[in-house]
């Protein structure tokens, strides 16, 4: 009955607008309308269609650029975040220190030692087996909130992350105990794993490559210690 009235209106008072076909009835006009309604329904479900399907592609493709900047921040080898990946988290760090007046960390910076005669010797698929494992000790030895990569070649960093430096500095040195107790088993051979070792406590007053650089600068006073004294026994050995 709405529709019928509708429909006389229109036809009354809409007659000077609208062409509409002598002859036709107020039902007839009536179905009309509804029909334009029922047009203007669906179109309104498809666009609400449209939209959805639209969220979906877009949720999708912020899932695939995660994906594609989490492989430009990962290590392929090990798995661990890169040289980039790592800077990232460090820069993340210290702002987060610097916004909550936390208590920063201690970075630590590893080089391997021995690790060229391992590649010259059992050739570079024992070496990439090599820094897996030692990837995993570093890995299975520090807390969940630790930060850990692989900057490239035989060096290592970590991040322990909201430790002051005395408790930063005694995990370091227990670090170095434990990789100086493992061995890689490659080709009926006990590979021991080595590696000279740099820290450096950061806080919010910090910058990342300051930090980085005396941690590294450290850890190959480190490595050339490490070499004399080599020397020192072989001499004395002989």
């Amino acid at each position: 009955m709405n529709a019928i009235v509708a429909a006389l209106d229109l036809k009354h008072h809409a007659s000077d607008r609208f062409d509409v076909p002598a002859g036709w009835s107020p039902v007839a006009l009536a179905s009309r309308v509804g029909l334009l309604r029922g047009t203007e329904r669906q179109t309104l479900d498809e666009t609400i269609a449209l939209l959805a399907e639209a969220k979906e592609t877009i949720a999708e493709l912020h899932e695939r650029i995660a994906y594609l900047e989490s492989l430009t921040m990962t290590d392929e080898l090990t798995g661990l975040l890169n040289r980039r990946g790592f800077y990232s988290h460090f820069r993340r760090e210290l702002a987060s220190a610097r916004r909550n007046g936390s208590a920063g960390g201690l970075l630590v910076m590893i080089d391997l030692d021995g690790f060229k005669a391992i590649n010259d010797t059992h050739g570079h698929v024992a070496g990439d087996a090599y820094l897996r494992q030692v990837a995993r000790m570093i890995v299975g030895n520090v807390r969940q909130e630790d930060v850990v990569a692989r900057l490239g070649g035989d060096e290592f960093a970590v991040l322990l992350t909201n430790t002051d430096t005395a408790s930063g500095l005694a995990r370091a040195r227990q670090l170095a105990a434990i990789a100086d107790a493992t061995h890689v088993e490659w080709g009926g051979q006990s590979l021991p794993v080595r590696f000279s070792v740099g820290t450096q406590p950061y806080g919010a007053d910090d910058s990342e490559d300051e930090v980085m650089r005396r941690a590294d600068a450290m850890m190959y006073g480190a490595k050339g210690a490490r070499r004399r004294d080599a020397k020192r026994k072989v001499k004395r050995a002989a």
